[in-house]
């Protein structure tokens, strides 16, 4: 938005990075990470109603009419915040309290599964 690209141009990113990368990562998060805590551990409740926020927010997004900034700034707002919670709390939360053992599997299925994202988005509006 800073660099005046268009609105519709964004959101199209949006969608395409949503499935080609975002949700790949949540699904990830949520059946390798997750797992391991109780149902009812509140910083999985956390995540899993933040991953579901962010879907949402992503899916009104594309559907909208009019396409304008606010569902843009607002899906930036509510991601980044859910970035900070999982840096400064969750994932320390995990590391002092699942086992070594767990966060070994953890680590393994993640190196194992894991295939990084590479940017390949035909329209590098960002770089104007």
């Amino acid at each position: 938005l800073k660099k005046q690209a268009a609105v519709i141009e964004i959101i199209k990113y949006v969608a395409y990075f949503a499935q080609e990368a975002l949700f790949k990562h949540f699904e990830a998060e949520e059946n390798q990470i997750l797992v391991y805590l109780l149902p009812d551990d509140k910083h999985r409740k956390r995540v899993m109603k933040e991953h579901t926020e962010i879907r949402t927010l992503i899916q009104q997004l594309i559907s909208s009419e009019p396409k304008d900034s606010a569902g843009l700034m607002r899906l930036a707002e509510v991601l980044e915040a859910h970035i900070r919670y999982e840096e400064r709390e969750f994932f320390p939360y995990l590391e002092s309290t699942l086992a070594a053992d767990e966060l070994e599997i953890i680590g393994k299925e993640i190196d194992h599964l894991h295939v990084p994202y590479i940017e390949n988005y035909p329209h590098e509006f960002w770089a104007n």
